[in-house]
């Protein structure tokens, strides 16, 4: 191929290729919620955003003749914005573009795709701490009964039977030297591979997965201090709502944003959505998402993770229906070289030209992108004091 820049689409397929390899992330998030985005350019650009709706939850009853009551569709709405158009430039000379395509994808696509690709992930890493679920240890993955207890917090969740737990380098590191991990006398084939290659495999009904991007906090997070217990009547705490409503404290304590209650009785934890400095008089909580589940009456309330003063995130468990992820297709100028490459709900554009104002020719890779929770009730972060 004398000249590579003859054949943009096949830079570009090559580009999306390198760009799927790399993605860790990518391939645990559904995307055929949001494959309309990469069907055709639509002129899609930053801030667009298209609303979805969580699957609903309801109270069972046990019928009596003439005693039916009729509830609300308590699914709650979540918007997915295009959020980034994320670039990457480079000055092309006669050198590059005299390249074969061998040489030129070695030297430009493919270290830009990778780049590209750990820019998204640490995006798309973002949206799991809007998880509702939360599991708190003093020395995370340390021992197989600390996994088996954040896998029985994530059943609590009601995930599907493909699991997945996505952890850290430091919680992987930590995975790799247990010797309950690692050896073929515990876990068979999957050990045996762990030892070998470093490949985490499958353990206790969830595949492993570890990325570099995972968001880990840059400081440690200090839960609120709350203990309290809910207080029922006719038309508080029922599914559907968004706030909750407790007997008063009794002492000054206080609720952080992003707090997450446990209550006695139920499954899933609510998370705070408005700070409150002193829950001494209080008597409603702002919620994140939607009651889904019966709150009993008088059950106690306590938020996860106050066993200590600090925590950190490391790794969260969920499934491929917990977050969403979209690639909206590029239009393409008009007055350039260009291309866009779409496959498996990913999209990436090239774009080659002349600038007359730097004298510079510029080859542009770009893509869109956004991401949300798509179903946070579904995702159990996994920290440790």
């Amino acid at each position: 191929m004398a000249n590579v820049f003859e054949h943009p689409s096949v830079i570009a397929m090559e580009a999306l290729a390198h760009l799927e390899d790399a993605l860790v992330m990518v391939p645990l998030c559904a995307k055929d919620l949001t494959s309309d985005f990469n069907k055709k350019a639509e002129g899609w650009k930053v801030g667009d955003s298209v609303a979805f709706k969580t699957n609903g939850e309801y109270s069972v009853t046990d019928y009596t003749s003439g005693a039916v009551t009729a509830q609300p569709i308590s699914s709650s709405t979540r918007s997915l914005a295009i959020e980034h158009l994320y670039d990457v430039s480079v000055e092309v000379t006669a050198r590059e573009m005299a390249l074969d395509l061998d040489s030129f994808v070695s030297q430009v696509i493919k270290p830009a795709a990778y780049k590209l690709a750990e820019t998204v992930d640490t995006y798309i890493g973002t949206k799991i701490l809007q998880g509702n679920g939360l599991y708190v240890s003093d020395s995370l993955m340390s021992a197989a009964s600390d996994l088996a207890l954040a896998r029985k917090a994530a059943i609590y969740q009601q995930l599907s039977s493909n699991r997945f737990c996505l952890v850290d380098s430091e919680v992987e590191a930590a995975l790799l030297g247990q010797a309950w991990f690692n050896q073929s006398q515990t876990r068979g084939v999957d050990g045996t591979n762990t030892l070998r290659t470093g490949q985490m495999g499958s353990s206790m009904g969830m595949d492993f997965f570890s990325s570099l991007a995972f968001p880990t906090s840059s400081a440690s997070i200090t839960p609120g201090t709350f203990a309290s217990t809910t207080n029922n009547t006719g038309t508080t705490n029922l599914i559907g709502l968004e706030t909750l409503t407790v007997d008063a404290a009794g002492s000054a304590l206080t609720l952080k944003v992003g707090d997450r209650l446990r209550i006695a009785g139920v499954r899933r934890p609510l998370v705070v959505k408005t700070a409150v400095a002193d829950c001494t008089l209080t008597t409603t909580i702002a919620l994140v998402d939607p009651i889904t589940e019966i709150i009993p009456d008088g059950a106690a309330i306590t938020v996860i993770g106050t066993g200590e003063s600090t925590l950190k995130y490391h790794g969260a468990i969920m499934d491929d229906r917990c977050l969403g992820v979209a690639f909206p297709m590029l239009d393409l100028p008009e007055d350039r070289v260009a291309a866009v490459a779409s496959n498996n709900g990913m999209s990436i554009r090239i774009v080659k030209g002349y600038d007359l104002t730097y004298k510079k020719t510029t080859l542009s890779m770009d893509l869109l992108v956004g991401a949300f929770a798509l179903d946070p009730r579904k995702i159990t972060i996994l920290g440790e004091y």
